[in-house]
């Protein structure tokens, strides 16, 4: 890991958020706040999948808990082809990705492709960037770089 990335969240995706919400909190993770979702049309710029720009919307449930010091995010993909998606379908649910916060995303961006990882899926919202890599090759976790846009 880069010194310079904070670690924000680890990302499970699921078939049913409901059911993984109660059984997290079961665990002792969360609690959770009311489910966000389905969110319908989210306006998104400068969107990209596999290097290609994309005409996406996200629609997805999502939820965001934690433990201790751990951001623990839980999406239930919806309709429409995302990658997200398409990681469920093709692995079954699980862990999907590792996200970091970073300072300068197009300089982090720049590194990753210096070691041969490629951006997946990227976005942005009036808070923040992103930018999935296909990190996942080893270890099957994909990694997330987030920047604030609104600093």
């Amino acid at each position: 890991m880069q010194e310079n990335w904070k670690f924000d969240h680890v990302s499970v995706v699921v078939r049913d958020i409901e059911k993984a919400v109660e059984f997290y909190q079961s665990l002792g993770i969360g609690p959770f706040p009311p489910l966000i979702g389905p969110s319908g049309p989210t306006p998104l710029t400068g969107k990209t999948v596999r290097g290609k720009p994309a005409d996406y919307q996200i629609d997805l449930r999502h939820a965001e808990g934690g433990v201790g010091q751990l951001q623990f995010e839980v999406i239930q993909p919806l309709e429409g082809e995302t990658p997200v998606k398409e990681f469920l379908e093709k692995r079954g649910e699980g862990i999907h990705h590792i996200g970091f916060f970073v300072d300068d995303l197009e300089g982090e961006t720049a590194r990753m492709a210096e070691k041969g990882f490629k951006i997946t899926q990227s976005g942005e919202t009036p808070e923040v960037r992103w930018a999935y890599f296909d990190t996942d090759v080893v270890g099957g976790v994909v990694i997330e770089l987030m920047e604030m846009t609104s600093k």
